[in-house]
């Protein structure tokens, strides 16, 4: 094709469009045109094919990754529960499995479950001007009450109030333990972890050394 031919072409086609001529699309005609009743008769028919694709797709057979979940939901169940029943996929025949016991909760070495842990976390906004976060960014604290603490015996807990000093609050009958060493809320987290596990083992540890040194003294005189 020429290029003169090519831009009679061109003309022609926008003359067409101009005058409300219609273009065929998947066997679906559409108006084109710029007046209010072209527009109409657009909508009247964009709307009958509309309705019948969402007609078409709601008599599919679809469901849902989700459907199982909601039908916990609606008998009241969640998947921590004790009981509950769990199905198969439809390759298998279906069987019905009972949970005997509950989820374990994490411990730590000296035997404190993490659920009576508190850990404290502050966001702050990001700065303009390097290094664009704050000094505390990445701080976390640790709170924890003292009757949590696998310390039975006076001599024990003596010992551990001498080992944590000022961070003992006495009146709250809390330890507070802080973090900022690493560049990660996640590793100040483990530190803090591991840093209440040598408390609590080193206390029973030295407890446990003086009562045994005391024993030879009373044994020996």
């Amino acid at each position: 094709m020429s290029k003169r031919n090519a831009v009679n072409f061109a003309v022609t086609n926008i003359n067409r469009l101009r005058n409300g001529n219609t273009t065929s699309t998947n066997g679906m005609s559409f108006m084109i045109s710029s007046t209010a009743k072209n527009k109409q008769q657009q909508q009247q028919v964009i709307t009958p094919c509309l309705s019948h694709f969402f007609s078409t797709a709601s008599s599919s057979s679809y469901k849902s990754p989700y459907s199982d979940f909601f039908a916990m939901m609606q008998k009241n169940q969640t998947s921590l529960s004790s009981t509950g029943t769990s199905t198969s996929s439809s390759k298998t025949p279906a069987t019905t499995t009972t949970s005997s016991s509950p989820p374990e909760i994490p411990t730590l070495k000296c035997g404190i479950p993490e659920t009576n842990l508190k850990f404290k976390t502050t966001n702050y906004s990001r700065l303009m001007a390097p290094p664009y976060i704050q000094t505390s960014e990445y701080k976390v604290t640790l709170q924890v009450k003292i009757k949590y603490l696998p310390l039975h015996t006076p001599l024990e807990i003596e010992i551990f109030q001498q080992i944590v000093g000022t961070r003992y609050d006495v009146e709250k009958n809390e330890l507070k333990l802080t973090s900022n060493q690493f560049a990660s809320r996640i590793e100040n987290k483990r530190h803090l972890c591991s840093m209440l596990d040598r408390i609590v083992i080193g206390a029973k540890r030295l407890a446990s050394e003086i009562d045994g040194q005391s024993q030879q003294t009373q044994q020996s005189s």
